[in-house]
């Protein structure tokens, strides 16, 4: 290009609307000129306070590694207002999901602390940090494709990726232990229930609805003998009334076999004879084991299952977590004690402080057990097509990959741009001091 040519180009450079963005970038651009400097590529260059003397904004620095700014996706040798703006829109989505995901895994960072206790907090936040670092910046290099560096620039894009769809994993899970921190706990419980037969098996009884409709009749009769005194004359022909119709029998038979009086002849006996019968059948504790049945079905239907597995298995209570479910309620569980624990079954609202926080909440006593329930629970939902169930945890959890998704795919399309290649190509720095140099020696010459 003539000499001529190149100073028309430069004025346009200088007037042309479109080009305001490389104007204002150069007038806040410090340089430093030295036409004697026999070096060429030093006459003209960019002006660099020497390292120890740099003041560094450590404030600054921090949020530029949390939300990068676009420029740092490209190299310095070329730029172009358009190509600015579709750097900005690249990092602003690679920021976003770095900080989106940050931001659900955090309970998962904070359980996997846990055990630092005072510390777990700002130890978490500093995982967090990390890990948003490690994957800005594999997403930033990335963006390094020159010529011979391809399967590089390939290697960190998906290390980029790897590091976000480990983050999007975790993060509903995460989202769980927040927002759903209780079910987690009782879904837990309950499934340490579902094996604990003394307590779901209903027992195995033979003429069961008879034997229940013949004890609440005879019950009632009781009811009313116990009303009655038989050494007044007036009452005592009632009372014997009622003990007759409570123990008849007008089969006519005096069998030594319990079941063909009851199956030839039911109609013929009294409620409480039938009664005394069918647990002849059964054997003397059938009434009681249905009276336990009942009882603890009772409680297991309103109770929380976290409370139910307190009260009837403490002992895998205590493997799993720590606290007292009961706060404050144990004299409501007084009326069943006596009952159940004579019958031989497990059943203990005492909270003893040296195995358990009593005047705590439930927390989980393993936090590797939280964090391994939490994401057996959201998948398990998942694979279930149990939508309904997971509600933010979800929508997290589809936000996370679509961000990580999208900002994989913009890396991509930025990085293999030509204009990426020339902000870091060299023969664009080498033409661009030539060209000044041509325009100096002219106006020399002039």
């Amino acid at each position: 290009m003539p000499l001529s040519e190149k100073k028309k180009f430069l004025n346009w450079i200088k007037s042309h609307p479109d080009c305001s963005h490389i104007r204002e970038q150069a007038m806040n651009t410090e340089v430093t000129y030295d036409p004697e400097n026999s070096n060429q590529s030093q006459i003209i260059k960019i002006f660099d306070t020497p390292s120890p003397k740099k003041k560094t904004n450590l404030i600054k620095k921090i949020l530029n590694n949390i939300w990068v700014p676009g420029y740092k996706l490209r190299g310095n040798s070329y730029s172009d207002e358009n190509y600015d703006n579709q750097l900005n829109q690249t990092s602003s989505i690679m920021s976003l999901s770095a900080i989106f995901d940050m931001i659900c895994t955090a309970p998962i960072l904070f359980y996997f602390t846990k055990a630092a206790g005072f510390f777990a907090l700002p130890l978490s936040l500093g995982y967090g940090y990390m890990l948003l670092i490690m994957s800005n910046k594999a997403g930033e290099f990335s963006m390094n494709r020159p010529k011979g560096n391809n399967s590089t620039a390939n290697f960190l894009l998906l290390i980029f990726f790897l590091l976000s769809m480990v983050k999007t994993l975790m993060s509903g899970p995460g989202i769980d232990l927040v927002s759903r921190s209780g079910e987690i706990k009782n879904n837990t419980a309950k499934e340490f229930l579902t094996s604990y037969k003394p307590i779901f098996e209903e027992p195995d009884i033979a003429y069961e609805n008879l034997l229940k409709s013949s004890t609440k009749e005879c019950e009632r009769l009781v009811s009313e003998q116990s009303k009655l005194n038989p050494q007044k004359r007036g009452q005592r022909k009632l009372y014997n009334e009622l003990q007759e119709k409570m123990f008849k029998n007008e089969s006519g038979l005096d069998s030594p076999n319990p079941r063909r009086l009851i199956d030839k002849h039911l109609s013929a006996l009294g409620p409480c004879l039938k009664k005394d019968l069918i647990n002849n059948i059964n054997g003397k504790n059938s009434f009681d084991q249905i009276n336990t049945f009942s009882i603890t079905k009772k409680l297991k239907e309103n109770l929380p299952p976290i409370s139910f597995l307190y009260i009837f298995q403490r002992n895998q209570f205590n493997d799993t977590f720590n606290g007292n479910p009961l706060i404050g309620s144990e004299s409501n569980f007084k009326f069943y004690e006596k009952d159940l624990i004579d019958k031989n079954i497990e059943f203990n609202i005492q909270c003893i402080d040296k195995l358990n926080d009593c005047q705590k909440n439930v927390e989980w006593r393993n936090p590797g057990k939280a964090i391994n329930e939490a994401s057996k629970q959201f998948y398990a939902k998942i694979y279930n097509k149990d939508w309904g169930n997971l509600g933010l945890s979800y929508v997290g959890f589809l936000i996370s990959i679509l961000l990580s998704t999208t900002a994989t795919i913009l890396l991509y399309t930025a990085s293999i741009d030509i204009r990426n290649r020339a902000s870091r190509s060299s023969l664009m720095q080498d033409w661009r001091e030539d060209y000044f140099l041509e325009l100096e020696e002219e106006d020399s010459n002039e």
